[in-house]
């Protein structure tokens, strides 16, 4: 039996067209669905229920289609994929700032979709069917904390998307927070090549996860030390 023919998945969508046409298109997978219009409805449904998947968009209320996927993200480690449209406020960025696991820009292109919906329900699959004494250790610095096994990063209360190397090296830190990494050392760590023009490549990840913390009120972090490389701050 496949993974999607015993998955409860949660639609919420305000276009009664769209909303009708995932629907279907769920179904055909055999995925068992339930449906949510408005952010009460999907708050209600989400934390009475026991839900694999969720995919949401909220046209009308885009400010609110953020704030509720946040809010899934910050008590589950339910995936969510966030329909986002050109036309729209929200956009990819902003999905995956909020905590997205993915996002499919409408008009939505059925093969995308169960595609994507495949992808992450065989992902949450593989996470719940990790033995039950593997723990996860979250790290935590501050008001910084890091789930290293569910690759989720949060400033305060508020989920943070980082690039898979951009997490790698914010682990590296918070496993390691009192050691200075000179360049070369954290190219090694994270698997990339040294050579010319290698340095910029490691200031550049540096920098864009400084700036992703500070957008979201958070602390000043990973310092340079002089002539020598970088640590937490």
């Amino acid at each position: 039996m496949t993974t999607t023919q015993t998955a409860n998945v949660l639609i919420v969508e305000d276009d009664l067209k769209d909303h009708r046409e995932i629907r279907q298109e769920l179904e055909l997978l055999g995925l068992n669905v339930s449906d949510a219009h408005n952010v009460e409805d999907a708050k209600k449904l989400f934390y009475g229920g026991n839900f694999q998947l969720v995919l949401l968009h909220l046209g009308d209320a885009p400010l609110e289609s953020l704030k509720c996927c946040r809010n899934m993200k910050a008590i589950s480690t339910v995936p969510v994929i966030m329909l986002t449209s050109r036309s729209e406020t929200v956009d990819e960025a902003m999905a995956m700032a909020a905590g997205a696991d993915d996002y499919i820009v409408k008009p939505i292109n059925v093969r995308l979709l169960t595609a994507r919906i495949t992808q992450q329900l065989n992902r949450q699959q593989q996470s719940t069917s990790q033995p039950s004494d593997a723990v996860t250790n979250v790290l935590v610095w501050g008001d910084l904390k890091l789930d290293p096994k569910q690759h989720l990063f949060w400033v305060g209360e508020e989920v943070v998307s980082l690039t898979a190397t951009e997490h790698q090296m914010m682990n590296l830190f918070m496993t390691n927070p009192t050691q200075v990494f000179s360049r070369e050392q954290l190219l090694r760590q994270l698997g990339m090549a040294t050579g010319v023009g290698s340095d910029h490549i490691v200031d550049s990840h540096a920098s864009r996860i400084r700036k992703k913390i500070r957008d979201c009120g958070g602390p000043e972090v990973i310092h340079v030390v002089r002539s020598i490389g970088f640590r937490l701050s």
